[in-house]
């Protein structure tokens, strides 16, 4: 990393916006785009703003920021049609049929665990294959943002968002439904794993171990880390029950209170 330069966002009155640079400026444009398609900033079907006004906000050439949209395009989350601009892609019929199947079923926490310990390692494995640098800069940014101290509702969004990075970064559509699925059916049980410190560290030393292999291209690794992580929450999901918490879990919650 050679430093962070920030920019003047024009078409967000939220403030500056920092590039980390050193990943490329284009692959960071574009893991910004796409963090606010994401975010509904740009919704389904709707046109980005012209090269002109996106170019001129993030500071860069407009070549630049043409390379940013060809790497969305390639990720099918935009598409660039003459005399309309670059218009916001939804689901395709395929993924969308899958989706709604998925709907239908009812989640038993046994059986949803049962496929992420399946399909989750070898997702890990394959974003280790295929992630490019702007999905690397979404899973760092979540990283960066995830911390033990948060409260439980929001580090359990960024456990959902990390996952979900994951799978995207795949570039199959098909599997980022399919971790969709997971996160909706886990959500209101999952949050139990993010209840203390103790328990919030734990996912995110699990999320930075899978993320380092993902970086690095270790296929093996990644599998290995994602797997080590499930269990490790898993582990956790099972020492919770009605009546109160484990005894790490409730070292981290004197600590908690005796720091308020």
């Amino acid at each position: 990393m050679t430093g962070k330069v920030a920019i003047k966002d024009n078409d967000n009155a939220g403030g500056d916006v920092f590039l980390k640079t050193g990943m490329g400026k284009s692959a960071e444009i574009a893991a910004l785009l796409e963090q606010r398609i994401r975010q509904g900033d740009y919704p389904i079907g709707s046109q980005l703003p012209s090269e002109r006004k996106l170019a001129a906000g993030f500071h860069v050439s407009r070549n630049t920021l043409r390379d940013a949209i060809a790497i969305l395009a390639e990720k099918n989350h935009v598409a660039t049609r003459w005399g309309a601009g670059t218009i916001v892609l939804g689901a395709d019929e395929t993924t969308k049929a899958i989706e709604a199947k998925f709907s239908e079923v009812l989640p038993e926490w046994d059986n949803i665990i049962e496929l992420r310990n399946m399909v989750e390692p070898h997702v890990a494995a394959l974003a280790a294959r295929k992630a490019g640098a702007s999905d690397l800069l979404t899973l760092s940014t979540i990283l960066k943002r995830s911390t033990p101290r948060m409260q439980p509702r929001e580090s359990l969004k960024m456990d959902m968002e990390f996952h979900l990075a994951i799978a995207k970064s795949t570039g199959n559509p098909l599997v980022a439904a399919l971790l969709e699925f997971v996160n909706e059916a886990t959500e209101e049980t999952r949050g139990k794993t993010h209840e203390t410190v103790a328990r919030r560290k734990l996912s995110i030393d699990g999320h930075t171990r899978i993320f380092d292999c993902i970086r690095k291209g270790d296929v093996q690794g990644a599998e290995e880390a994602m797997r080590r992580h499930l269990q490790e929450v898993g582990a956790v999901k099972k020492t919770v029950d009605d009546k109160g918490a484990t005894k790490t879990d409730e070292t981290a919650q004197k600590s908690e209170q005796d720091e308020a």
